[in-house]
C-alpha cells in the first residue's frame, strides 16, 4: 500500500537543528569548523606556549576588564591582575561554596573586554557548550575578545577525569567561536611544564611525538574577537 500524498500546503518542517546534541545543524557547524580551522591543518600548525592567557597577551590585547566564567576558587584571579595591572576582575560560578561575583549571567550588568572560559566546555554536554559560549559573548564588549581553552585530546590523560563529559576537538572549539558569532584571531597549544620537560619533549622528543601522533601540550586555547 502506497502511503498518502502529501498535500501541497503541508508545511514542511526544518528538523536541522536536531541533527547533533548541540542542538544545532551538523552540516552548518561543519562548514564552520572547517574554515576556521583552516589556517591550522594539524594540530602541530597550533605554537606551543606556557599559560593559557599568553594568547591574549600575545596580540597585547587592551585588557581593563576580565570576567572569568567557570573560575572554581578565583583560581586564575592573581595571574590576570599581574598580567593586566589594575585590572577590574569579576568571577562567575554556579558553585555557591566558593565567593563570586555572579552565580548567575542574569546578574552580570555590564560587559567586559576579556571574557575566559578556561577548561570549562569538557565538563558540559554540547548543547550546554553552546548556550555558555553565547553568554559569554553577550558578556563581551564589542571589540572585546573570549578566550577558552579545553584538554587537548591528542594527549594522553588529559580527558580521563571523572567529570569530563564531552572531548572536544581543537577544530571544534574554533568552529564554536565562528558558530558564536565571533571572529577567530588565534589558537595555540598550552604546555605547562617546566624547563626540564619541554626540553626533553618540546626539544628533542618533539619528532618522535608528530610521527606517532601524540601530543605533549595538555591543553588547547583559542581567542575569539566580537565584532
Amino acid at each position: 500500500m502506497n502511503p498518502p500524498a502529501e498535500s501541497a500546503h503541508e508545511p514542511v518542517h526544518d528538523r536541522s537543528n536536531e541533527t547533533t546534541l548541540a542542538g544545532l545543524s551538523w552540516l552548518q557547524f561543519a562548514r564552520k569548523r572547517s574554515t576556521a580551522g583552516a589556517p591550522w591543518s594539524s594540530i602541530w600548525k597550533l605554537r606551543t606556549l606556557r599559560h593559557m592567557h599568553d594568547l591574549a597577551s600575545a596580540h597585547e590585547l587592551a585588557v581593563t576588564s576580565v570576567l572569568d566564567v567557570g573560575a572554581t576558587d578565583r583560581v586564575h584571579e592573581s595571574l590576570v591582575r599581574q598580567r593586566w595591572p589594575g585590572v577590574i576582575y569579576k568571577s562567575f560560578d554556579i558553585d555557591r561554596t566558593n565567593k563570586h561575583d555572579y552565580y548567575d549571567f542574569a546578574e552580570i550588568d555590564r560587559q567586559f573586554d576579556l571574557v575566559t572560559l578556561i577548561e570549562v566546555l569538557e565538563h558540559v554536554p554540547p548543547k550546554v557548550a553552546v548556550e555558555l559560549m553565547a553568554q559569554c559573548v553577550k558578556a563581551c564588549r564589542s571589540g572585546g575578545h573570549v578566550l577558552v581553552s579545553v584538554p587537548n585530546v591528542y594527549t594522553p590523560g588529559t580527558q580521563l577525569e571523572w567529570t569530563h563529559v564531552s572531548a572536544l576537538h581543537y577544530c571544534d572549539i574554533l568552529g564554536l567561536i565562528a558558530w558564536s558569532g565571533l571572529e577567530v584571531v588565534d589558537a595555540a597549544r598550552v604546555y605547562m611544564a617546566g624547563n626540564l620537560k619541554r626540553i626533553v619533549h618540546a626539544g628533542i622528543l618533539h619528532p618522535v611525538h608528530r610521527l606517532l601522533g601524540v601530543d605533549y601540550a595538555q591543553s588547547v586555547v583559542a581567542l575569539g574577537r566580537k565584532p
